[in-house]
């Protein structure tokens, strides 16, 4: 590691605890990222579970109780805990993403370069967001639509039936 930013020259020590630092840094946010991952895949197990309550549980007919708002209830329970989730291990990446910033600010000349191209923005939080709200409209909506036989309008004749 060639020291060219002007922090002067390091020592032994200092490399290696930069190299030290620098592995933590990859290695929690590699774990945050694969917690976020498994929050979201949690998540769609637990709305796959939900819709069977729906159709095992859920009675038209007979419905006159609170089943159904009770399997709603959970439903944005476990969406709210995700999203939350998702959040902190959001903010720990974005920590991590920093605290290796000021480890390559270390590196040298040439590595700075190399990291200096632009790389695209790392949105995949987003993506797990929209999943599990998602998936809690839709189990509200089954779970609703069996309740109370509301469904989607269907779609009147098309020119060609």
């Amino acid at each position: 590691m060639d020291s060219t930013s002007g922090f002067g020259e390091l020592s032994d020590i200092d490399r290696s605890e930069l190299q030290m630092a620098y592995g933590a840094c990859v290695a929690d946010i590699e774990l945050f990222t694969r917690q976020q991952w498994w929050a979201g895949a949690y998540a769609l197990v637990i709305y796959a579970l939900l819709l069977a309550g729906v159709h095992q549980l859920v009675d038209p007919i007979a419905e006159g109780g609170v089943r159904h708002w009770v399997l709603v209830l959970i439903t944005w329970a476990i969406c709210l805990y995700g999203l939350l989730a998702i959040k902190r291990m959001q903010v720990s990446i974005v920590v991590g993403r920093r605290r290796l910033d000021r480890v390559r600010a270390h590196f040298g000349r040439p590595f700075q370069e190399i990291w200096s191209i632009a790389r695209p923005r790392e949105d995949i939080h987003r993506m797990l967001y929209g999943v599990m709200v998602l998936g809690a409209v839709l189990v509200t909506w089954m779970a609703l639509d069996k309740a109370y036989a509301i469904s989607l309008p269907m779609p009147g004749p098309t020119p060609l039936s």
